[in-house]
């Protein structure tokens, strides 16, 4: 379970800094192409990305090495995954909290911080239905052409799990970074000076 929701976490947090990346270089030059050859080989090797790598790494190991997954799991099973939805929606809401701290160039308020967590996840939630089902059409296509291409279908259950458990909160966390993004490059900064 920590493992799972720590590696759900961290490919949300590549797939935001290559989205504020991409959306940064079209506004600052819009006739330079940007796409994923771009981004990674120039920001893959950023101090913030290893270090997130490695504690990704490091948590896996220790989950793997102490059998947490083993205990969490024979803990909370009585609680049908509830424990589960709270662990992963509090990791995703302090991580996401730490990120907005380190793209936001004024400090980012606490209160301030939840409405526009809150706001997302209204706007998400109406929309969860509509999203699950777009999300499984999605994934029948990828699995008729797995079957096409005789592909072992297993490859797909981690990330059909993946994408329907925790995609509702990477799309919290993307609308949210992204807000924050947008008022760091409109609001000026608490450094400059005004007139």
């Amino acid at each position: 379970m920590i493992s799972e929701v720590v590696n759900a976490l961290f490919l949300t947090y590549l797939a935001t800094e290559y989205l504020v990346a991409t959306n940064n270089d079209s506004n600052n030059n819009s006739n330079r192409r940007s796409d994923v050859f771009a981004f990674w080989p120039n920001r893959l090797f950023q101090k913030h990305i290893v270090a997130a790598a490695v504690t990704v790494c490091v948590v896996n190991l220790l989950d793997r090495l102490t059998g947490a997954t083993i205990f969490a799991n024979g803990l909370f099973h009585g609680f049908l995954h509830v424990p589960k939805i709270i662990f992963a929606a509090v990791c995703y809401v302090v991580t996401l909290y730490a990120d907005c701290q380190r793209v936001s160039r004024n400090k980012l308020a606490l209160r301030v911080f939840m409405q526009r967590v809150g706001w997302a996840f209204l706007a998400v939630l109406p929309a969860y239905p509509f999203l699950a089902v777009m999300i499984s059409f999605g994934f029948l296509l990828v699995i008729n052409l797995f079957e096409f291409f005789e592909l072992p279908l297993e490859w797909l259950n981690w990330p059909i799990y993946y994408g329907t458990l925790y995609g509702p909160f990477s799309f919290c966390y993307w609308k949210v970074k992204q807000r924050v993004v947008q008022d760091r490059n409109t609001l000026p900064s608490s450094s400059s000076s005004s007139i």
